[in-house]
């Protein structure tokens, strides 16, 4: 790569080191992950730093230089077609989409939860809970449907608020230790693993998910002044704000509730409640907390589901998904396909996973687990083969220009490819059946859920050279020359 720092495009000004660092946090900041997190315990300071070293630095400079090489609309979607063909983009695009229409529901399941806290004194029947999760995913489609400017201030509110009630969890942490004394032992026998392989088990599938998200802003290493110099900065710093704010939350949401009594839909609400106190005024600063993480949990799906939608839209224009998916808004060009059926699939599997829990004890939080893993599961794939895309495309396509390159040659590029990758790999075996700590109807009923997805999965790529010849006798293109191009490719 020539050493001299790639210039911004003509007309745009060059992209800050800081734009990409405060964009970063933003994307992958996730409020509705602090409880989930923080019920790995102690032990979830030491795991982070770990993950932070031995994924998410080599994870962010493969994505840096897939974005830069390739700047692509469609991301993932796009590096992994050019890799490896249409049926490969066609199973990504499904599992980036799927995983987003799983996942709206398992958050606003803790969405439910914190009003049921935060006005009913926990005591909101599961029912009702249940539907106000269903209107929650409708309310998602609206806003999807609305315009892509919604979702942007929606986005950038959600973000600085969430940054707000992370430093007043710690704060309401540090006030409860100090006159109660803190609920966790600190010593390092409890932060440092000693029954390493189970810890690793039930951290590392949380914590990996904590730091993916990256590729949403890697395109933008291209637009950078000095890519060389600054996209390894950015990466380092973004990975320790966003580590630091987790463990932030971590530490202070631990320093109220032991590991193991903090609730995955709750746990937020009643950690600053307890942390605050009673008082007149702590119950108004709770409220306004409480209110601000409804906001949130709704804000940080608004991004995601945004560009989910997208890609799903873009991929069905190709033939990659059935032409459900393509349907848009006749004036303001929003996927209202794609986002409508991600409401319903999240519609079906909240009412699914509810009839199933409601046989055994009716617990928010089984239905929240379930549908959290059942999509973590789907969400870790495509990146599995990210990481694959990024070694052929080095060996099939060397001369591509490349405003950031991984530095230090191939033997380097196989380091950031695999560790990366099997630890992607365990990560979504453990979503799905912790060997140290497992329920057969968890992971019956997960393993279930992958078996459709595979076989839908399976399907569309049968389907999807005629659909790639349909779409370009609709846009008036050449079909043997598309799907010429589409054989090349596998």
């Amino acid at each position: 790569m020539s050493s001299t720092p790639a210039a911004a495009p003509p007309g745009r000004p060059a992209f800050r080191m800081f734009d990409m660092v405060l964009f970063s946090v933003a994307a992958m900041l996730l409020l509705s992950q602090i409880t989930v997190t923080a019920s790995v315990g102690p032990t979830a300071i030491f795991w982070t730093l770990l993950i932070i070293v031995a994924f998410f630095l080599p994870y962010g400079l493969v994505t840096a230089e897939l974005g830069s090489a390739y700047p692509d609309a469609g991301g993932i979607y796009a590096w992994v077609v050019r890799a490896f063909g249409n049926r490969w983009g066609t199973r990504v695009s499904w599992w980036y989409w799927l995983n987003v229409g799983l996942w709206v529901p398992s958050v606003y399941l803790m969405f439910s939860g914190a009003i049921s806290s935060m006005f009913f004194g926990g005591e909101l029947n599961f029912w009702v809970q249940i539907a106000i999760t269903i209107v929650l995913i409708w309310v998602n489609y609206w806003v999807n449907a609305r315009s892509l400017e919604t979702g942007t201030w929606v986005s950038n509110a959600g973000a600085w608020i969430t940054i707000a009630v992370i430093v007043a969890l710690a704060v309401a942490g540090g006030i409860y230790a100090s006159s109660h004394g803190s609920a966790t032992d600190w010593t390092w026998s409890e932060v440092l693993p000693t029954n390493t392989l189970p810890a690793f088990a039930a951290a590392l599938p949380i914590l990996i998910y904590n730091f993916l998200g990256f590729e949403l802003m890697s395109s933008a290493s291209s637009q950078m002044e000095n890519p060389k110099r600054d996209v390894p900065r950015t990466i380092a710093i973004a990975g320790v704000l966003i580590g630091g704010f987790y463990l932030l939350a971590t530490v202070g949401m631990q320093l109220i509730f032991p590991a193991d009594e903090v609730s995955e839909t709750t746990g937020l609400l009643d950690a600053l409640r307890l942390g605050f106190g009673d008082s007149a005024l702590a119950q108004v600063l709770v409220t306004a907390l409480g209110i601000g993480s409804l906001f949130c949990f709704f804000a940080c799906l608004v991004p995601w589901t945004i560009g989910a939608n997208l890609a799903a839209a873009e991929s069905a224009q190709q033939g990659d998904l059935p032409k459900v998916f393509a349907r848009t808004h006749p004036r303001r060009g929003t996927p209202t396909g794609a986002a409508m059926l991600c409401s319903v699939v999240g519609t079906v599997f909240t009412v699914g996973y509810a009839g199933l829990f409601a046989l055994t004890d009716g617990a928010v939080d089984d239905v929240f687990w379930n549908l959290f893993a059942f999509s973590s599961v789907i969400f870790l794939l495509p990146y599995i083969v990210m990481m694959l895309a990024f070694a052929k495309l080095r060996r099939i396509d060397p001369a591509r220009p490349r405003p950031y390159r991984v530095p230090g040659g191939q033997g380097l590029a196989w380091v950031v490819t695999w560790i990366p990758t099997v630890l992607l790999a365990l990560a979504a075996v453990f979503f799905v059946w912790n060997p140290f700590d497992y329920s057969w109807p968890v992971t019956g009923s997960i393993l279930l859920g992958l078996l459709v997805t595979v076989a839908l999965q399976e399907w569309f790529c049968h389907k999807s050279p005629q659909w790639t010849r349909d779409r370009a006798i609709e846009r008036g293109d050449d079909p043997d020359a598309v799907q010429q191009f589409a054989d090349l490719a596998q």
